[in-house]
């Protein structure tokens, strides 16, 4: 997650000091939902196939009446 919020260069190691304490604090809140992410990410995208197919079904029956 560091890589995105620093857009995809350097990792937290690489950080200052003074950016690492300011820091630390984020994630010591956001520790128990980061482990959660990986599922949000997949119903995320379980809801946008869904939302895909329905929308074809949907075009495909309104084009053959």
């Amino acid at each position: 997650m560091m890589g995105s919020m620093m857009g995809g260069w350097g990792n937290y190691d690489s950080l200052p000091n003074y950016m690492q304490e300011m820091m630390q604090s984020y994630w010591g809140g956001m520790r128990p939902f980061l482990a959660w992410t990986w599922l949000a990410h997949l119903i995320t995208w379980i809801l946008i196939v869904a939302l895909l197919i329905a929308a074809i079904r949907y075009l495909w029956n309104k084009g053959g009446k």
